[in-house]
């Protein structure tokens, strides 16, 4: 039995849907489907990325920057091109 890896590119698509709806980190790590340190390393490449950033430090909340939404748009772009 072979398992479907998520690409990078998956579990980026992934985190930054799962901030649109709620954007601290125990939901974005239910949804996402992730362990805390995986999330807390992907949150943190997403934001030096420009992807996402801090909405409120206490509690810690997060939420999509605008090119963190262009991301979201051309992934679902290019998911519609592929065959399911």
């Amino acid at each position: 039995m072979t398992r479907d890896r998520r690409s990078k590119l998956d579990l980026y698509a992934d985190i930054l849907e799962a901030i649109k709806e709620k954007s601290r980190k125990t939901h974005i790590v239910y949804k996402a489907n992730l362990n805390f340190k995986r999330c807390e390393d992907y949150l943190q490449e997403l934001k030096d990325n420009g992807l996402i950033k801090v909405k409120a430090h206490s509690p810690l909340q997060w939420d999509v920057t605008e090119k963190g939404k262009e991301f979201l748009e051309k992934y679902d772009q290019l998911r519609d091109l592929l065959p399911r």
